[in-house]
């Protein structure tokens, strides 16, 4: 599925490059490659596979007894930038010299399907009941919140700026231009 969107964005740029070929302006060409490229809006240019162990001790004061449960769960990242209102005033050229301002990157999807969450230990004592599906839920979820918070110290958003980076810098490039810069900065 993953190969077969990538195949699809890729075609779609191919046939950008050739229909735009014999547009006027260079702020206009690089407006229409890159709007036929923001056709979903969201330009994905990295995906994470995060592996994830979620545990949790419920020992509370007022019970007898504890119980513990732990989680193997895979969760599924994608990063990239969101071209929506790109526009010729995101470009400026002086020259065979270019400049384009996009937006930071940002997590676009993030899936933790059911099917690769397992539970790897439970354990509750004499006086307990097993975790309910809700509670088991609610650790999960915790679980979740946990890898979104920890995004910006995997990597994924700069992996997913340098990708950007290598798209424009060669879409740029076969277009005529020698001197390349590509920001990021722009508010989505």
């Amino acid at each position: 599925m993953r190969k077969f969107k990538l195949l699809k964005s890729l075609c779609m740029l191919l046939i950008a490059q050739l229909l735009v070929g014999c547009s006027s302006s260079p702020e206009k060409q690089i407006e229409e490659r890159v709007q036929t490229m923001a056709e979903s809006a969201e330009l994905g240019t990295v995906e994470y596979t995060v592996k994830k162990i979620v545990k949790t001790d419920d020992d509370q004061w007022y019970s007898i007894g504890n119980r513990k449960i732990l989680f193997s769960t895979t969760a599924y990242l994608k990063a990239g930038v969101n071209l929506e209102g790109f526009s010729a005033e995101n470009v400026n050229i002086d020259g065979k010299n270019v400049t384009v301002t996009l937006p930071h990157a940002k997590l676009l999807s993030f899936n933790m399907p059911a099917d690769e969450t397992h539970t790897v230990f439970e354990n509750y004592g004499f006086f307990r009941s097993r975790f309910s599906a809700d509670e088991q839920n609610q650790i999960l979820q915790l679980g979740e919140n946990n890898i979104r918070e920890d995004v910006p110290n995997l990597g994924i958003l700069e992996d997913a700026e340098k990708n950007v980076t290598e798209i424009f810098t060669a879409m740029l490039s076969q277009m005529g231009f020698e001197k390349i810069n590509i920001m990021f900065g722009q508010n989505n």
